[in-house]
């Protein structure tokens, strides 16, 4: 008979109370999911009632034209337009998030799946690393790496094939390996592992493939050549954009005072809700029952919970704006590395309360309308003891570096990197390669002219 054996483990959790938890609730949803929730509130508690926000001037649109990527900034009539022949279409990260239900998965695992969904970048790429992704997701969540790992493996097993990849290299491979097992397949996988950056010229190299694979004649290095270019660079390519960002209303706005960038609050944005006292001081006169002095205690609770969403997002908007004065200046090239941790430490917050707070909340300032998110980067070659860069930009850098370029002579991802390194970014070969098809730009072969 087997004996068995018990173990004890010790687990420190916090209970919230109701009024805390409601906060928190609030706090993380999104200006569309509030505006649903208040409408609610207000059906079932007739001694809420909404006030109407006063008129405070918001931006202008010709003021949030500024020059900014198409990711960040769509308007006019022309953006609105684009918008409507799409809408009906099915958008990547939705269609991804639909086909979780369709794996053998545990309520774990689904949970972690749609964490990296969401992390996912628009071109269907993970270049976030995963403790990237666990720096920048509450710490109640408890993910584990290796778990995570786990998670991004089933990923890679959903449609579109080669979603999930950290980059165009194994994105082709993660597709490859949905084909049959066959020479021609074999082929394609050592030449994408290899020659990967030689592809561009693929008919002018034949000569060296043949030379660098004499394990497979002619004819199959052909077929291979030709498999690849049957393959799709980008997973998320042929899907509708999943946001578009510019219809989403501003939570705060950031302007240029006479003491540097000032945010203020988009009362338009928040729904405001104030007590009906007429009603609760004839209750009170009536001699108020238990179960109208719990809908009054409900009422002031929903008020207050609304007010601290919007005094924390504001907060956390003024530290952005002090945090990232250099971007306001001078676009993304002058971005910060700046981490939720060091907020949440700054702001005197919990680390997931910024986190839930810079959730599905944007920022409209000249240079465009951006997620709070957008502003938290992770530093890139950052020594001991000083900041370092973020990841964007040096991508905003290596990305001027490109545009300035002698186009009958492009530079190659090891000049780049000499480049990067003359103005104090330095980063491998191999880095810059990733950061530039994350831009979607090619190789220097097909940049020549």
């Amino acid at each position: 008979m087997s004996g068995q054996s018990f173990h004890l483990k010790l687990k420190q959790t916090q209970q919230l109370n109701q009024g805390l938890q409601q906060s928190l609730r609030v706090l993380q949803m999104s200006g569309l999911e509030l505006e649903r929730e208040v409408d609610d509130w207000l059906q079932d508690n007739p001694l809420l009632e909404r006030r109407e926000p006063a008129d405070d001037g918001t931006l202008e649109p010709a003021r949030l034209s500024a020059a900014v990527s198409s990711r960040n900034q769509i308007g006019g009539d022309e953006a609105e337009d684009v918008w409507a022949t799409i809408a009906d279409e099915e958008d990547f990260n939705r269609y991804l998030h639909n086909q979780v239900c369709e794996h053998p998965l545990s309520d774990e695992e689904a949970a972690r799946v749609h964490i990296l969904i969401d992390f996912l970048d628009e071109q269907g790429y993970l270049t976030d690393s995963m403790e990237e992704i666990i720096d920048h997701t509450p710490l109640e969540w408890m993910l584990d790496e290796d778990d995570m790992h786990d998670a991004l493996e089933k990923l890679q097993s959903f449609d579109p094939a080669g979603v999930g990849a950290a980059d165009l290299r194994e994105s082709l491979l993660l597709q490859l390996q949905r084909l049959p097992a066959d020479p021609v397949r074999r082929c394609a996988g050592k030449i994408v592992n290899r020659f990967l950056n030689e592809l561009n010229g693929s008919r002018r190299n034949i000569a060296k493939f043949k030379k660098e694979l004499p394990d497979f004649p002619a004819a199959t290095i052909e077929a291979a050549l030709e498999l690849i270019t049957t393959l799709n660079p980008y997973p998320a390519y042929g899907f509708a954009a999943a946001e578009p960002t510019a219809f989403v209303q501003p939570d705060v706005f950031v302007r240029e005072g006479e003491h540097g960038w000032e945010v203020s609050g988009n009362e338009r944005a928040w729904p405001s809700l104030t007590l009906n006292t007429e009603l609760a001081d004839a209750l009170k006169e009536d001699g108020i029952n238990e179960i109208w002095r719990e809908k009054i205690q409900e009422a002031r609770q929903k008020i207050d919970s609304l007010e601290l969403r919007k005094s924390t997002v504001v907060r956390l908007a003024e530290y952005i704006a002090a945090k990232q004065e250099d971007f306001f200046d001078f676009g993304e090239i002058g971005l910060t590395p700046m981490l939720m941790k060091d907020a949440a430490a700054a702001l005197g917050l919990a680390e997931s309360t910024v986190s839930r707070a810079a959730g599905n909340k944007y920022l409209a300032c000249p240079r465009g309308l951006f997620p709070l998110r957008y502003f938290f980067t992770q530093a890139v070659n950052a020594e001991e003891g000083q900041e370092g860069n973020s990841q964007t930009a040096v991508k905003a850098v290596l990305a001027q570096l490109i545009e300035k370029e002698d186009k009958t002579r492009p530079h190659s991802d090891e000049a780049l990197a000499a480049l990067l390194k003359l103005q104090g970014i330095d980063i491998a070969r191999r880095t810059v390669a990733k950061y530039r098809e994350a831009l979607g730009l090619p190789g220097a072969h097909r940049r020549k002219i």
